[in-house]
């Protein structure tokens, strides 16, 4: 997570007092109170993605797509309308690998890890909260290789739904950056 510190602007001058001169030092090593930072609370699968996960893909991926959805977020800078930490909750409505999953791998021998591919992707929503849990705004993101060609050319069976993640965590602190700052304070 990227965090911007701005130490407070004072001048200070050699002071006799020692009060004067500890209140001097930590006027410039505390920090202002920095952006509310997007953090994500819950992940969750629609039931026909966990069918898929169960069924088709293995259960071992959710962890990795959870982690993908997590890291995504968190690199994205925080929402700066307010100091009040806010949370996101995470539904992945859609899912689709572009190679084959371990599980797919060991299920059915004649896939390939390097020439086997699909249109991979993923379709997410998002609901932005605040420090109540009250819903400030609902983000979706949705992206799907259009062809075969224009898929990810890397090995990862996630390449373009980590995409997909990666849209959708810009296009959620880009919603999150636009909330008035009344929305993060708890007023209501």
């Amino acid at each position: 997570m990227i965090r911007a510190w701005y130490p407070m602007q004072l001048s200070c001058r050699p002071i006799a007092a020692l009060a004067a001169s500890a209140t001097c030092a930590a006027a410039l090593l505390s920090p202002r109170v920095p952006a509310a930072e997007l953090g994500v609370t819950g992940i969750d699968f629609a039931p026909a993605v966990h069918s898929k996960l169960q069924q088709d893909y293995g259960e071992a991926e959710a962890a990795t797509l959870r982690t993908a959805i997590r890291l995504a977020v968190g690199r994205q800078q925080g929402c700066s309308a307010g100091p009040t930490a806010i949370g996101v909750n995470v539904t992945v409505e859609d899912l689709a690998p572009t190679r084959p999953t371990r599980k797919q791998l060991s299920d059915n021998p004649s896939l390939d890890v390097v020439r086997s591919k699909s249109l991979g992707g993923a379709a997410l929503t998002g609901e932005v909260l605040d420090a109540r849990q009250h819903v400030l705004t609902t983000v979706s993101y949705r992206y799907f290789a259009p062809t075969i060609t224009m898929g990810s050319v890397s090995r990862d069976p996630w390449a373009d739904a980590r995409l997909a993640i990666d849209g959708f965590a810009q296009k959620l602190a880009a919603a999150c950056r636009k909330l008035p700052a009344q929305a993060h304070d708890g007023a209501g």
